[in-house]
This record gives C-alpha cells, sequence and structure tokens, in this order.
C-alpha cells in the first residue's frame, strides 16, 4: 500500500534539492463583460481601468446578444426609463427587453445610470421627496432582482477588490500543493497556476474537506 504522506515528503524534498525556481502569481484571466450603451460616454482613463479589469465585449444588435458569453453585462448611461422599465418588468424597448432577457436568465447585471439621474439615487441630501422615494424604491426592486445600480466609481472599485480577493484566494508563489496547504487554505477554493504540481495527498485532503482546487488557465 502507497504510503502518500511518504510520497509527499519525498516529492517536497526532490523540488527543495532541485532549487526549483519561485513561481510566479498565477494568471487570472480577466472575466468578460458586455458593455451595452455608448463607451464614449467614458474618460479615456474610466476606459483604462475598465479594460485592465474585464475582456470588453460588444455587441452590433441587442437583439441578438450572446449573453451566455458574458459573465456580467453592463449598461452604461442607464436613463430613468431602462430603471423603472427593468423594476417593473416591462421589455418594450431593445435594452429594456436584453435587461428582462438577463434578469430571466440570471446574468449578472450592473446599471450605471445617467449622471443627471445618479445625483438623485446616490445623494443622499436629495433624498427627501416622495418622488425620490419612489425611484429608490425601484433601485431596491432591481437589486431584490439581482440587478445592480452603481455609480461608474463604484462599480469598477467593486471589480477591484474582487480581483484582490481572487488574489487571496490563490496559493502564492508556491511550486508544490501539499496537504497542509489544503488544510489551511481558509476558502472552499483553491486556485493553483498550471506549472504547480499538486501531490495526490492533496488532492485527497480537498476532496474530504469539500474544497475544489482550481487550475487556471
Amino acid at each position: 500500500m502507497i504510503d502518500r504522506e511518504l510520497v509527499e515528503q519525498i516529492v517536497t524534498e526532490v523540488l527543495r534539492k532541485l532549487h526549483t525556481t519561485e513561481v510566479q502569481p498565477p494568471y487570472i484571466s480577466k472575466p468578460n463583460l458586455l458593455v451595452i450603451g455608448d463607451i464614449a460616454s467614458l474618460e479615456p482613463e474610466q476606459f483604462v481601468k475598465m479594460e485592465s479589469s474585464w475582456n470588453l465585449l460588444f455587441c452590433d444588435s441587442l437583439e441578438h446578444a450572446e449573453l451566455h458569453t458574458a459573465e456580467r453585462v453592463v449598461f452604461l448611461e442607464a436613463t430613468q426609463d431602462l430603471i423603472v422599465k427593468g423594476a417593473l418588468g416591462i421589455g418594450d424597448t431593445p435594452e429594456s427587453e436584453l435587461l428582462s432577457r438577463c434578469i430571466l436568465e440570471y446574468v449578472p447585471v450592473t446599471l450605471i445610470p445617467k449622471k443627471y439621474i445618479s445625483q438623485f439615487l446616490f445623494d443622499h441630501s436629495r433624498q427627501n421627496s416622495d418622488y425620490i422615494q419612489q425611484l429608490l424604491s425601484y433601485k431596491k426592486l432591481l437589486l431584490k432582482f439581482g440587478v445592480k445600480v452603481e455609480e461608474w466609481s463604484t462599480f469598477i472599485d467593486h471589480k477591484r477588490e474582487e480581483g484582490k480577493q481572487e488574489l487571496t484566494a490563490t496559493v502564492p508563489k508556491k511550486p508544490l500543493l501539499t496537504q497542509r496547504d489544503v488544510q489551511d487554505h481558509q476558502e472552499d477554493e483553491i486556485k493553483v497556476d498550471q506549472q504547480t504540481i499538486i501531490t495526490p495527498l492533496a488532492r485527497d485532503t480537498a476532496r474530504d474537506l469539500g474544497k475544489r482546487i482550481k487550475v487556471m488557465d
């Protein structure tokens, strides 16, 4: 019977003696973001920040948008009309119909409102009228449906924070994934790159603990 702990110790020792070079942090591919709206509405700096966090996708026809290719859809310059129709389930325009499709097909969506409407949705000093409260109720209803209504800066900051969490959830600079690494890892998913050697005992331990080892492309 194979002593897996002994095998792991041997592999670790062999790698140490071979002076294995330190592996660079795993490459994390950028998720696909389907952009709806006028990209020219973004400042050049904003576009660069968005492109650094996402693989940007665009479509010529909203009616034929391939939602299965996107991990999130963002509507730039979302109008009050779109926000209200999305909350009420009205799909009588190409944009509102696409938003409805996203909700029905459980595709994550973010609406970035036009600057004019943003000042009423996000400036708490202005949220004192019945009309604004009604708009806010639509915003809350969209959130219930899984749709985020955010300012652009909040949207991009959230994405960068997710990126930091992804890096944190990855085994840092290790050529070998051992049983101890799996046991000490706090997340349910352990991300490693293709150069990382995963010991059999590490795989067994991950399975026993209900953790998933994901090899990044």
